[in-house]
């Protein structure tokens, strides 16, 4: 659909004068009544209905001059995105961070690396693990920091950020809050909160399957907000990463035991880092002291 078409329309359903919409418009009248033919052509039926010297916008009219208005608007505002984007005033970059990872660790990084660029507007997407390769491998987004690596395709890169422990978070009343450590024994003793977006998840219920110490799972969730939601009030216990914890109230006592780690990426496709945002995020990471 013509634009200048649409802009006529949307003056002359205005001002309902067809001499002061073709002046308004910078076109002569003749050229503007042609405009308005050609959309109604295109939309199937009259718009303007002239009845002597009275002006006025049929039932098509007043409907199609509210959907143009929201064409006229959106146009505009890709016109000045696009405008704002050519003229290099802002590096848009787009991540996805795998949804059990915390923000402790790496807020203090985003911070400092957005008042060392302040030409970077950076949008950072809460992803599943399910999602998470396919958006970074079909240019949805430009990185993402991973809990483990999502996929085995050599078109992707990954630098190691940092180490944290699973531990056992529980509310800082419960009797185990002030152990040193638990043993998976203990923990198949309380009502089990099972995560399921945790990428650990099947390795951890494995190993406690593997030496006859099953989880007593009384609630499942995709929801780390709702899982740890449930932690505070007292509701059971659940694994997740040092890191990882958001809420007041909770209380993370290590595990007994040395194989349940996980490192935090950063991973970027081939190529993207011939954007310069995204190449400064990549040095800027492999630079900051993650501890």
């Amino acid at each position: 659909m013509d634009t200048r078409r649409i802009r006529h329309f949307l003056v002359l359903a205005e001002t309902l004068n067809f001499s002061e919409a073709a002046r308004r418009c910078g076109v002569s009248q003749p050229a503007l009544s042609k405009s308005i033919a050609n959309l109604e052509a295109e939309l199937g039926g009259s718009l303007i209905r002239r009845e002597g010297r009275l002006t006025h916008l049929t039932h098509l009219g007043q409907a199609m001059a509210l959907h143009l208005r929201e064409v006229e608007r959106a146009t505009s505002a890709a016109k000045a995105e696009a405008n704002r984007l050519r003229k290099g005033a802002v590096q848009p970059l787009e991540i996805a961070v795998m949804c059990t990872v915390g923000p402790s660790r790496l807020s203090p990084f985003v911070l400092k690396f957005l008042t060392d660029h302040p030409d970077v507007e950076l949008s950072l997407h809460d992803v599943t693990t399910a999602r998470i390769g396919a958006d970074l491998l079909g240019g949805r987004v430009d990185l993402a920091v991973l809990g483990a690596p999502v996929t085995d395709s050599d078109r992707l890169r990954h630098i190691e950020l940092y180490t944290e422990d699973m531990v056992m978070a529980c509310a800082v009343d419960h009797p185990y809050a002030s152990r040193p450590s638990v043993k998976l024994e203990d923990l198949s003793r309380q009502p089990y909160l099972d995560r399921l977006h945790c990428e650990f998840r099947d390795t951890f219920l494995a190993t406690a399957v593997r030496e006859n110490v099953p989880m007593r799972v009384t609630v499942r969730s995709e929801r780390e907000d709702w899982i740890q939601s449930l932690v505070q009030g007292g509701q059971g216990v659940t694994i997740l990463p040092r890191h990882s914890v958001v809420l007041d109230g909770i209380a993370t006592v290590p595990l007994n035991r040395r194989d349940m780690k996980r490192s935090v990426m950063l991973s970027v496709a081939t190529g993207r880092q011939d954007a310069e945002a995204v190449r400064d995020f990549v040095d800027g990471a492999r630079r900051h002291d993650w501890q």
